[in-house]
């Protein structure tokens, strides 16, 4: 587990930074989560968009009582105000979940590698842009 955060200090500066977020979002933190994310935050997920750090804790506190998922990073890269990450994604859906154009059924596991592009502003995530990858996630082993 993370050690805890100062909301202030909640800012991804580097590959430690972002993991340490994602370690937030893993262990169902969200108010940890969301600490990272600014004011005017922005994430589309299937046909959703969400726009403020308490719309995106809300909506994963409902979808995690459908499915568990854990993140991971595979690749990390930052360059100014602009991180992207090479994720895999696995998840477990114990419930069916057909809501926002997401379908997720019950039983059947699911696991996929997705680009992930954060715009940051200080630090503070901004922008959520997400585009999968039809590939394997072992391609991005070194």
């Amino acid at each position: 587990m993370t050690p805890d955060v100062e909301p202030g200090a909640a800012r991804v500066r580097s590959r430690a930074d972002l993991q340490a977020y994602l370690d937030h979002f893993n262990h169902k933190e969200y108010e940890r989560q969301i600490a990272y994310y600014a004011a005017d935050v922005r994430y589309r997920v299937g046909t959703l968009t969400l726009e403020s750090p308490r719309q995106i804790a809300d909506f994963y506190a409902d979808f995690h009582q459908h499915c568990k998922e854990r993140v991971e990073i595979a690749q990390f890269a930052l360059q100014g105000d602009v991180c992207a990450v090479v994720m895999p994604s696995r998840f477990e859906p114990f419930r069916d979940y057909r809501k926002h154009g997401l379908n997720f059924e019950a039983g059947k596991p699911v696991s996929f590698v997705s680009f992930i592009f954060y715009a940051l502003a200080d630090g503070k995530i901004r922008r959520i842009r997400v585009a999968r990858y039809a590939g394997a996630a072992s391609e991005f082993e070194d």
